[in-house]
């Protein structure tokens, strides 16, 4: 895999891009990396990857900035990675509050996305238990922002020691956001408080395929198949044994519904 940074810090790698295939481009969810879909890599070689680090997340530059981490800039993000690499139309695939920021490029930049697969994503997000639970705690992020923060990069966690784990398991969580920051985590859920996902959904007329575990105690599978009643054709496969971690969890699982949804649209 070849590894790079755009301009305003944001990191990337990709494997060999090569013309006539598909293009696969990866979003993360929130506090967690690129190196979360590691066990596709291999898996997907016969098509055009592209991985990349969230601002503030992984190998990113975390800034002291909170609208650096706005939502229509990550959005322009994946547009500049696109054209760096001179990638043509591609399949967006997003985990979680990355299903979200491609649910929002797709809005976006509709003449750049072939179709979407989202994984455990939630559009009514500033509806859900962890956003309500987190709102009051919203106080403490503008106190964090009198601290001194150093610009830096961080780095990938190996996800292979997190196989199997549940929704809250406290050392995945506490190992993500130490590796995020506790300001850049607050700055981004703060960010994702404010997205009107019906908006989002309203005008999306591309392939869809949504996926979601039947134990996802983070974001309700309810949520995913009204998303897929507002989506003119999409596909909704909920995994029965699956928890939010299906991207680790389920990644065999996860692999073939991508797989079977890109070829399909090709």
């Amino acid at each position: 895999m070849k590894e790079g940074y755009l301009d305003n810090g944001v990191y990337y790698r990709h494997n060999e891009l090569r013309s006539g295939r598909a293009t696969l481009i990866f979003v993360h969810g929130l506090s967690g990396s690129s190196s979360a879909w590691r066990f596709y890599e291999g898996r997907f070689d016969k098509y055009n990857l592209l991985f990349f680090d969230l601002r503030g997340h992984g190998k990113s530059v975390k800034k002291d900035d909170f609208d650096y981490y706005a939502l229509e800039n990550i959005a322009d993000d994946i547009a500049e990675l696109a054209r760096t690499l001179g990638l043509g139309k591609f399949v967006l695939i997003g985990h979680s509050f990355g299903a979200l920021l491609a649910l929002d490029f797709a809005n976006k930049y509709k003449d750049m996305v072939m179709g979407l697969v989202l994984l455990a994503p939630d559009y009514r997000i500033s509806q859900t238990v962890r956003a309500k639970i987190a709102r009051p705690f919203f106080g403490i992020a503008k106190i964090i922002t009198f601290k001194p923060f150093r610009e830096r990069r961080g780095a990938h966690i190996d996800y292979r020691k997190f196989l199997n784990t549940g929704d809250w398991d406290a050392g995945r969580i506490f190992t993500d956001i130490k590796n995020t920051s506790l300001r850049v985590y607050f700055y981004c859920l703060w960010q994702a408080d404010k997205i009107d996902g019906d908006k989002m959904i309203s005008d999306i007329k591309i392939p869809v395929l949504i996926v979601h575990g039947k134990k996802d105690t983070v974001f309700p599978s309810s949520d995913s198949a009204r998303m897929a009643r507002k989506i003119p054709g999409a596909r909704l496969m909920i995994l029965p044994d699956a928890n939010h971690i299906l991207v680790i969890n389920n990644y065999k699982e996860v692999g073939d519904e991508i797989e079977k949804f890109v070829d399909n649209i090709l």
